[in-house]
């Protein structure tokens, strides 16, 4: 029997412990914000492991954060994985990088984050895949279906609290310095995340540089902001009102054909509407932001046709010079990496972003004669 549904309207832990009462194997597939991607994996109602398309939440990810791992040794263990087609893990192990009982801890861990993660979602799509399960090998932990339930609980409770200082990823957050000084010397953990907090950063952006998950980070700013250490910058909502029940709106329809074909990639039909809107209402911001994400799609499909992933990127302009860049925190990332050995593929794959973003700073550094590959 399948299970489909919408966390919005019937909550993680039903479906867990519906799964768990039922006994059921196979696979629970969540879709999420901004294409994320995950799924859990299910063993006669326990919980074997979970995956997920989250860069942040991948072993190499978390083995670099907590420094058990280099970032030479991830991508000669990563070109390994795809040469010998090993899971990464037991590559680790064979090099001795890490042990079979730290393996073990170690996945268990990303698996409960991966999970609990799923319990801050306010949506997202599941369906339950009775009695299939990947082919590739996934590891068999038997996570406790009530521990994972109330620990999610739990952390969704808290995220709650979070949200009331924090209400949004685009959230600024300032240093306050004279609370600082009494705190110090501070745990290494919020000295490092405090180093990223500069009035400028949003917290997107503090939690890709600190590599970790969303969950942490906001958690730690969290405690730093209660100690009155950060404090919340300014930023804008931008307020949309709902059109009148009683009157059709046409810029909505168009607005929504336009967002339709772009998940489809249908770029020219998303264009051909989009040039109506321009027409009609040139100054609605959401047309605005629609125009924007075309503009970014296209340059996303030219950057993957124009970037290849083994060609071995190269500085074309001295380091003095690239510091002065106003680069993104994605970009400072990607070209501190460019080494002149390892190629788009291998600083992709170290990376805590999506491929489709770095390759677009490929392309943006290429443009802009920052780099050149040999």
């Amino acid at each position: 029997m399948s299970l489909t549904g919408n966390i919005s309207t019937m909550s993680l832990a039903e479906v867990f412990q519906w799964l768990h009462s039922g006994r059921k194997t196979g696979t629970l597939h969540v879709d999420g914000p901004d294409g994320l991607q995950k799924d859990v994996y299910f063993g006669d109602g326990m919980i074997n492991s979970a995956s997920s398309s989250d860069p942040r939440e991948l072993i190499g990810q978390f083995l670099l954060v907590s420094n058990q791992i280099t970032e030479q040794q991830l991508s000669e263990a990563l070109e390994r994985q795809k040469r010998d087609h090993v899971l990464l893990g037991k590559i680790l192990v064979q090099q001795n990088i890490i042990t079979k009982e730290e393996l073990h801890e170690l996945l268990t861990t990303i698996s409960e984050e991966i999970i609990y993660d799923l319990f801050l979602w306010k949506e997202g799509k599941f369906e339950f895949y009775d009695g299939n399960l990947p082919d590739r090998e996934i590891p068999q932990l038997s996570l406790d279906v009530t521990h994972i339930v109330l620990e999610g609980a739990r952390r969704e409770d808290e995220w709650d609290r979070v949200k009331d200082v924090i209400p949004e990823a685009s959230t600024i957050l300032r240093p306050n310095v004279e609370k600082i000084i009494p705190h110090l010397p501070l745990d290494s953990r919020y000295a490092r995340l405090l180093s990223l907090v500069n009035g400028a950063r949003n917290v997107e952006d503090i939690t890709r540089l600190f590599k970790s998950t969303r969950f942490e980070v906001s958690r730690l700013l969290l405690d730093l902001h209660e100690a009155g250490m950060i404090e919340v910058g300014s930023h804008r909502h931008l307020m949309i009102q709902p059109p009148s029940a009683s009157n059709h709106d046409p810029i909505k329809d168009m607005i929504g054909q336009v967002e339709a074909f772009l998940d489809e990639g249908r770029l020219d039909e998303a264009e051909r509407v989009l040039q109506k809107l321009l027409r009609a209402a040139p100054n609605n911001s959401l047309v605005q932001k629609l125009r924007g994400k075309i503009q970014d799609k296209r340059y996303e499909t030219t950057a993957k046709q124009v970037i290849n992933p083994d060609a071995v990127p190269v500085l074309a302009m001295d380091v003095g010079a690239i510091t002065r860049l106003d680069l993104s925190p994605e970009a400072g990332f990607i070209v501190s990496r460019i080494n002149g050995a390892w190629d788009v593929k291998s600083i992709i794959k170290i990376s805590p972003f999506e491929e489709s973003l770095c390759l677009k700073i490929f392309k943006n550094f290429l443009d802009n004669g920052v780099i050149t590959f040999k």
